[in-house]
């Protein structure tokens, strides 16, 4: 890519007067630099049309996450350490920590 030292310089009052000429030549690949009181303040350069993929090579992918760690064993860990009974939260037998059989006598 050219550098922005190579590109023309243009005031900032030259852009806003000849906007479409400008335009015009930034389309057919002319750069610029844009300039307030003589202190560059932004480049102007053509739109690069890049195609946006929908889909990823499976290698590509592989390659990617490849080196993650296997779920299983994350997951094995999960239904060890997690309680997921239902309960009601407004038994006091179960905030004891005696179950509802101890208490149906």
């Amino acid at each position: 890519m050219t550098s922005a030292a190579e590109f023309s310089e243009i005031p900032q009052r030259e852009l806003r007067n000849e906007v479409s000429r400008v335009l015009r030549e930034v389309r057919a690949g002319q750069s610029y630099t844009i300039t307030v009181d003589g202190s560059p303040v932004a480049d102007l350069v053509p739109h690069r049309h890049t195609r946006r993929r929908v889909w990823v090579p499976r290698a590509e992918v592989l390659s990617a996450f490849g080196d993650l760690p296997s779920t299983d064993n994350a997951l094995a860990d999960l239904d060890r350490s997690v309680d997921d009974s239902l309960y009601d939260p407004y038994d006091r037998a179960h905030r004891r920590g005696a179950s509802s059989e101890d208490t149906d006598e």
